[in-house]
């Protein structure tokens, strides 16, 4: 069961993902000041893709055949998604380079949320794993 905490830390590593992506992408193309409303459409962005991200993510219990088709239709998903608010924003140029830049830019969020969940997780479950290690231990 997935908890309300666990969409709260998808909020933040998908917004702060998006903020990276974004900050990069104003650099490449040399804008000199980010929009007044660029802010508030990265936070709106990353609250509908954490929602998306919390229902179609593969749970943990997942294996094999599974969690690899649960992986492409959450990217996938993730793309119509960030196509639409983009276009909605003003962030996706029309015709089909908008859409492979917004696909692009996805996999590049994609990549730093899944690799800061990886490393995050991992190292609060070694730390958990070490807890129950030593209190375990102890009473043998």
């Amino acid at each position: 069961m997935r908890s309300i905490k666990e969409l709260f830390k998808w909020f933040i590593y998908i917004s702060a993902g998006i903020l990276v992506v974004s900050a990069v992408s104003f650099e490449a193309y040399g804008l000199e000041a980010l929009p007044k409303d660029t802010l508030w459409q990265i936070l709106i962005s990353g609250a509908v893709t954490a929602l998306a991200t919390w229902i179609l993510c593969p749970e943990d219990e997942d294996r094999g055949k599974v969690t690899a088709i649960r992986m492409v239709l959450h990217y996938l998903a993730l793309c119509v998604i960030m196509t639409i608010l983009g276009k909605r924003f003003g962030w996706v140029p029309p015709g089909i380079a908008g859409v492979i830049v917004m696909a692009i830019d996805v996999a590049l969020v994609y990549a730093i949320c899944f690799g800061a969940y990886y490393l995050f997780d991992r190292k609060q479950a070694e730390d958990i794993n070490k807890k129950l290690k030593e209190k375990y231990d102890e009473k043998e």
